[in-house]
């Protein structure tokens, strides 16, 4: 009961608000979404790398880790497509809500809540790991049908900022420059509006959902999702060797539920983008039980 009132009741409550606001007023999240992607995100990646610890072999354990996690996933999700017998575009849909994980609006407070600091610092390099494998896999997976090429694949990456501000705080670290105080006050102040602006992000995506696209589909890829991640973190944290908070992050991060970019991506390349929406909302709302639950044993 306390994990639920202390780490997962606040990230609902706000996400909540910001679903209200966008019932209520019909408000679009593409201004927010741009001042999170451009400003305030890099803010945040910037000043957990650069006050971090996490170490080198942190990072690469991390992102073979999620290679593998999301490599199995996929597996399974197409597996799922041809018991289910699934049309091109359902399979498309169902790949991208299989793969990525809410890990960043939704886990990554979750992180700091459950883990503190450090946690989050290390859910931090899941994400930039994730969102680069979205950049690339997820994008081929919504587009391999219009022919995507590595030129745009590598095109889309170079323009993620986040890349530049994990970059510079490496860089930093590396050489020992210090910034200047008013300097890091700014970007402190910044990374501290990324956390409340993501989860607000969070439920004006989920007001756009409509309840008349759910239907067995849906409720199995969010079961399906919200279940499998749990153990399959623990079976490859365990044959990596790698145990205590890492393990327990990177086991929360991967049960993350349905990430937003995946109904982002489904939309934009037209790939039953209303089965996305559906699996993105129920598996979110499943995991006020599930991610409880999860964050008890791991704790």
């Amino acid at each position: 009961m306390t994990i639920l009132l202390n780490v997962i009741l606040p990230v609902f409550l706000v996400g909540g608000c910001g679903y209200l606001v966008g019932r209520a007023a019909k408000a679009e999240p593409v201004v927010l979404t741009r001042v999170i992607f451009y400003l305030l995100g890099p803010a945040l990646i910037f000043r957990s790398i650069y006050t971090s610890t996490v170490t080198l072999a942190n990072a690469l354990e991390i992102a073979g880790y999620v290679l593998i996690v999301q490599g199995v996933m996929f597996a399974i999700s197409r597996l799922v497509g041809r018991l289910r017998r699934w049309d091109d575009d359902t399979q498309a849909a169902g790949s991208l809500t299989m793969l990525f994980a809410n890990c960043a609006n939704y886990g990554l407070p979750v992180m700091l809540f459950a883990f503190g600091e450090q946690g989050f610092a290390f859910g931090i390099i899941y994400v930039l790991i994730s969102g680069m494998s979205q950049a690339i896999l997820g994008i081929g997976v919504a587009s391999w049908r219009k022919g995507a090429s590595w030129k745009r694949a590598v095109t889309q990456i170079l323009r993620v900022p986040y890349i530049y501000a994990f970059l510079l705080a490496i860089l930093l670290r590396t050489t020992s420059v210090k910034l200047p105080v008013s300097l890091f006050r700014t970007v402190d102040l910044l990374a501290e509006a990324a956390i409340p602006g993501q989860l607000l992000m969070l439920g004006l995506q989920l007001s756009r959902v409509r309840f008349h696209h759910f239907g067995l589909d849906p409720l199995l890829l969010s079961v399906l999702k919200l279940t499998i991640p749990p153990f399959l973190g623990w079976a490859v944290t365990s044959l990596m060797g790698i145990g205590g908070l890492l393990q327990a992050v990177l086991i929360a991060e991967a049960s993350m539920p349905s990430a937003v970019n995946s109904l982002i991506l489904a939309t934009h390349f037209r790939r039953k983008p209303e089965l996305a929406a559906a699996t993105v909302f129920i598996s979110t709302l499943l995991s006020l039980g599930t991610i409880t639950l999860l964050l008890t044993i791991l704790r």
